[in-house]
């Protein structure tokens, strides 16, 4: 088993300590622990850097972190191919899409046209496993611990914020919000790497009918990423449930399969959910179930208190939505005063995407909202 994991959030928010704890405590349980150092740290204490006497393009800069990124991912990779480990955990210092965070999306693009297009967008995001972001506050921020940080603390902070919606769109996101004590954080931190390691499900997933009239949906927009996703289900037996998706995300498309099993009580498992390429993702829709309509949809992913939380716009109902958010089994949900709830739907098959692609969903639920 190999976990990639990535460590992320604003300087100060105290990576470096997590860091090492981490390092510490799962050696000690026999895994093997890699831990990849953050690059432009390195290329900063190096001289090179876009800031102060000598300074460099940042569009440059970036070039050279995200190439020198690439490679020690590579190296690593090839490196755990060569080990004979049977659990191994890599925790990156920050990953590649952190260098949004500094450019616009247009320009690491760019970024990415002058490495000759070695990974589109969506490629890089979903190389790993789990990002957590760490969030830092005023109080516990210093550079006396990193000779490379030259922000003060109110910009420090504000990278942090985009670091995070740099990463919004991943498949699994965790946020560990500030603590008076700092061994909360990393306690916390330990609980989330836990629960992916022991790869079940140890957590909740609610789901609530929104009305989109009422809701400030510019709001959600202008704090979060767009994605947008084409899906369609495949022939089956009645206890499996087989999906395909194309995502496009960042202007990038990839390509989904999901297989789930279907408890007697109508409620599912996955099965498996890998990535595809295009070339199998166009042959499976040979099999799509004839009884269902594709679905399209918009889905917005947001950050809101620390939960993570995603929208879903179907193409065909401009007044209803359904609201997501995957937490922790003992934790509490607090909604966006922003977003206008209709009801819970957590456990309500009408509202399953298989049932919305079955049925005329605007024209059964529309009524709720009369």
């Amino acid at each position: 088993m190999i976990k990639r994991i990535v460590l992320t959030g604003g300087p100060g928010s105290g990576k470096t300590t997590v860091l090492d704890t981490i390092n510490k405590v799962y050696t000690s349980l026999n895994y093997k622990v890699i831990i990849v150092e953050e690059t432009a740290t390195y290329l900063i204490e190096k001289g090179i850097r876009p800031f102060g006497d000598g300074a460099i393009n940042l569009i440059d800069f970036q070039e050279l972190v995200l190439g020198m990124q690439l490679a020690k991912e590579r190296i690593i990779d090839r490196a755990t191919e060569m080990m004979n480990e049977e659990n191994i955990i890599i925790v990156y210092d920050r990953g590649a899409i952190d260098n949004c965070a500094y450019v616009s999306e247009e320009e690491f693009r760019g970024v990415l046209k002058r490495l000759n297009n070695v990974k589109t967008f969506a490629e890089l995001m979903n190389k790993y496993d789990l990002v957590i972001n760490l969030v830092g506050r005023k109080d516990f921020y210093t550079k006396e611990n990193n000779q490379a940080r030259s922000e003060e603390v109110d910009e420090a902070l504000k990278l942090g914020e985009k670091s995070l919606k740099s990463w919004l769109g991943h498949k699994k996101i965790k946020i560990v919000l500030p603590k008076d004590k700092f061994e909360d954080k990393i306690k916390e931190v330990l609980n989330i790497i836990n629960a992916e390691l022991k790869e079940k499900q140890i957590k909740r997933q609610e789901k609530y009918l929104v009305d989109l009239t009422k809701t400030d949906i510019n709001l959600i927009k202008q704090n979060g990423r767009i994605v947008h996703i084409t899906q369609d289900y495949l022939m089956s037996t009645e206890d499996v449930e087989k999906r395909i998706r194309k995502v496009i995300i960042n202007g990038c498309c990839t390509y989904q399969l999901s297989v789930y099993k279907i408890l007697e009580d109508k409620t599912r498992i996955i099965v498996s959910e890998k990535e595809i390429d295009k070339k199998i993702y166009e042959s499976l829709l040979e099999f799509k179930d004839q009884n269902t309509k594709t679905i399209e949809k918009t889905r917005i992913y947001f950050n809101y208190k620390g939960k993570y939380f995603y929208l879903d716009i179907f193409d065909n109902n401009n007044h209803l939505g359904i609201i997501e958010i995957n937490v922790l089994t003992d934790d509490n949900i607090e909604i966006p005063d922003f977003i206008h709830i209709i009801e819970n739907v957590t456990n309500d098959i009408s509202h399953y995407n298989k049932t919305i692609a079955t049925n005329n969903y605007s024209r059964n639920l529309s009524k709720l909202i009369m």
